[in-house]
């Protein structure tokens, strides 16, 4: 196992932490945790996109302030996916014909607004990378992106079906 695949593991780890006590914590106190987790998970992605990506000092110039305009726009996406669980969490495990519905409706528009958001942001990375590092960039993106939907995924409960009388 390389170094890149330890952090990464370690990523998933951290947020399984952070992320865990939600699903008991009161609304005061899920903002606080979601906070902490953030600051860490933020830390975290910039130390492995750091060892990922070998960025020459030019490159670097160039680089991390797209990347903190990135994140910060894909920040404001995981907001409102934060938002859509709390909101589920509050309902859960009686989901209203409604409300299911309108939360599909959003659940669908925060992964259109993702997709478009990272499309049009790796564009700009291939502009100031060279072609093997943008799409080196998009891959651990991808892979991060990937270990937090899981662990999110894994501790977020199925909607139950109402069964017919």
């Amino acid at each position: 196992m390389n170094a890149l695949s330890l952090r990464c593991l370690f990523v998933f780890f951290l947020c399984g932490m952070l992320v865990a006590p939600l699903q008991h914590a009161s609304a005061q106190s899920d903002q606080d945790l979601i906070e902490v987790a953030r600051s860490a998970l933020t830390a975290d992605r910039k130390t492995v996109v750091v060892a990922a990506m070998e960025l020459t000092d030019d490159e670097a110039k160039d680089f991390w302030p797209l990347y903190r305009e990135y994140r910060t726009a894909m920040d404001k996406i995981a907001d409102d996916r934060v938002k859509l669980v709390l909101d589920y969490a509050k309902v859960y495990p009686n989901v209203p014909e409604e409300q299911a519905k309108e939360m599909l409706n959003t659940y669908t528009s925060l992964e259109q607004r993702q997709v478009e958001k990272r499309n049009a942001y790796l564009k700009k990375f291939a502009k100031v990378l060279p072609a093997a590092k943008a799409l080196r960039f998009a891959q651990v993106e991808t892979r991060l992106d990937l270990l937090v939907h899981l662990n999110l995924a894994a501790r977020i409960p199925i909607t139950p079906l109402q069964q017919a009388n």
